[in-house]
């Protein structure tokens, strides 16, 4: 799934194509990726709405028009949003076309259709898991004050903790396993048996994977690609996530695995504690 540096760097790329353009034709193809309103009135209320800016909040996508009327797109797994010039064919897996002025199209894919959009007008539709995220990375509400009085209130997994996204927005399985490395906590560590220390070295460390991650456009393993259709260069820098079995780039030990919230976890138990 898409984390933060993914998400960033879809924004970065998809603003210089559509902002200032104007919606022509709205065609949603996969009506059920409409979270609300409904698929029609989701088109209709599209057609000569100018897109203004282009936000990221988390993992989520802020397209605004103006007057008080935005989208929402969250990209879940495989989806992706596409700038295409009209000359070319349209991109695999198309599942919404959002005709602009201009020489471009934007469009809405996804293989595996976990995509969820959302037409929010006039903030009379609260979306909970938009509403509720906590602080960024690498923002000042990110601090030793904010966290450890959370993790000592908890007794679940350190990496359950930080998956949260009313906890820290934007960070995912990637930069969790990574950060967590970098701070040589094990993922399974119960989150109120943390020092101090160890919670300022793992904000420490969620700041420099994310922030590195942006640095290299995000990081693919499979389907992950910008506005532009180009694909992240993290994944070389990566030093536990995906690597289950393989030697620690660290000590030379076999990295482990184990789930944990639920998500596959790799670790490395020697370096990590």
């Amino acid at each position: 799934m898409p984390e933060l540096p993914e998400v960033e760097q879809v924004k970065k790329t998809l603003a210089p194509h559509v902002v200032g353009k104007t919606i022509k034709v709205v065609d949603v193809r996969l009506p059920r990726l409409i979270q609300y309103p409904s698929a029609e009135i989701f088109a209709q209320r599209l057609v000569d709405q100018k897109i203004e800016s282009i936000e990221r909040k988390g993992k989520y996508l802020r397209l605004n028009f103006g007057q008080n009327l935005y989208l929402l797109v969250h990209l879940r797994m495989t989806g992706a949003l596409l700038a295409v010039n009209k000359a070319e064919e349209e991109p695999a897996y198309a599942k919404i076309k959002f005709e602009l002025t201009g020489d471009e199209d934007l469009w809405f894919t996804d293989i595996r259709t976990f995509g969820t959009l959302y037409l929010i007008d006039n903030e009379d539709k609260s979306i909970e898991g938009y509403a509720s995220l906590g602080p960024e990375p690498l923002s000042n509400e990110l601090t030793i004050d904010y966290l450890e009085p959370i993790c000592k209130k908890k007794s679940a997994a350190i990496k359950g903790v930080i998956l949260d996204q009313k906890v820290i927005a934007g960070l995912g399985n990637i930069y969790a396993d990574e950060a967590l490395f970098l701070a040589g906590i094990l993922p399974q560590r119960p989150a109120n048996l943390l020092s101090k220390e160890e919670i300022v070295k793992l904000i420490k460390a969620i700041n420099h994977v994310i922030a590195q991650g942006i640095k290299n456009h995000g990081t693919t393993f499979r389907n992950y690609q910008d506005a532009d259709g180009n694909k992240g260069d993290n994944v070389k820098y990566l030093f536990v996530y995906g690597r289950k079995g393989e030697k620690c780039k660290v000590c030379g030990q076999e990295l482990c695995g184990l789930k944990v919230a639920g998500r596959s976890s790799t670790y490395c138990a020697k370096c990590q504690r």
